[in-house]
């Protein structure tokens, strides 16, 4: 017999405000399977963890529920857990901080460590390319200007502000911006009357990728794109799951590109990290 509807998990914006690209995820048992999710919604099953992330302008209303499904063949009943609930912010919030989380910043500078030096650890300092404003608050006001609101995003240009410099980066902004079709428009370029964030950040990372390619250097660095774009196409716009390094630019985009050779290592959301004892490169 076929799986059945065994059971379901509703979530309420029960808040005085609305609620801008959330995400979800919950544990349950070993067998059990994550239902697609509502419309707007992305399913990512890993191992006994459903995750669900929700398209870039998804916004939940007051009061507004959305119901998420799971499958079993077994008869046994259990209780979903670990259940979490995360958004980039309250939509109609004007005053709050902009910027990455504590946790999100460690993630994302554990990750442009690998690419610097080989590893993740803390004990390691980042150098930047930058000779203007300190990397992290340049690429956050640059976030801020152009409407970008997720941690994918944001940790995606603080990296290339480090690579680069700031000089780089508008240049690179400037590229995806004409690419994109919006080089005329003023700020923000991303929001509901732009492109949506998926849009950009895909568009970045290719005028990003094409720009390391024709560098005689840069090229052999070119592998530290891929894994921002693996995550964009997984969803993971939080960075609530685990990254992990195993993906090449060839595995991307189809194209033979140098092997950049750098060290996998699974990063953590909670800040810890490990190096994999087997994998499989994949932008998937």
């Amino acid at each position: 017999m076929g799986s059945e509807s065994w059971g379901s998990i509703t979530f309420k914006n029960t808040g005085t405000n609305d609620i801008q690209n959330p995400q979800i995820s919950f544990n349950v048992p070993s067998g059990v399977t994550c239902g697609e999710g509502p419309s707007g919604w992305t399913r990512l099953q890993g191992g006994t963890t459903c995750q669900y992330t929700s398209s870039s302008h998804l916004t939940i209303g007051v009061d507004t529920s959305y119901t998420f499904s799971y499958f079993t063949d077994s008869s046994t009943s259990f209780t979903a857990t670990q259940v979490q609930v995360s958004a980039v912010r309250c939509a109609s919030t004007a005053d709050e901080k902009e910027g990455l989380t504590a946790t999100q910043k460690t993630l994302a500078e554990a990750l442009t460590r690998i690419w610097e030096n080989n590893t993740p650890s803390l004990d390691v300092t980042l150098q930047a390319a930058s000779h203007g404003a300190l990397p992290y608050e340049a690429a956050m006001s640059e976030a801020k200007k152009w409407g970008l609101t997720t941690a994918l995003s944001k940790a995606a240009l603080y990296d290339a502000f480090i690579q680069h410099g700031e000089a780089g980066v508008r240049e690179l902004l400037q590229r995806t911006h004409a690419s994109l079709g919006v080089s005329g428009q003023a700020a923000p370029a991303v929001g509901p009357q732009g492109l949506s964030e998926d849009a950009w950040l895909r568009g970045f990372l290719e005028q990003r990728r094409d720009t390391l390619a024709a560098d005689p250097e840069g090229r052999y660095a070119i592998d530290r794109v891929a894994t921002y774009e693996k995550q964009r196409r997984r969803g993971n716009w939080e960075l609530l799951t685990a990254v992990q390094n195993d993906v090449r630019a060839r595995d991307c985009w189809n194209v033979a590109y140098p092997d950049s050779g750098f060290t996998v290592r699974k990063l953590n959301p909670d800040g810890s990290w490990s190096t994999p004892a087997s994998y499989l490169y994949s932008c998937r």
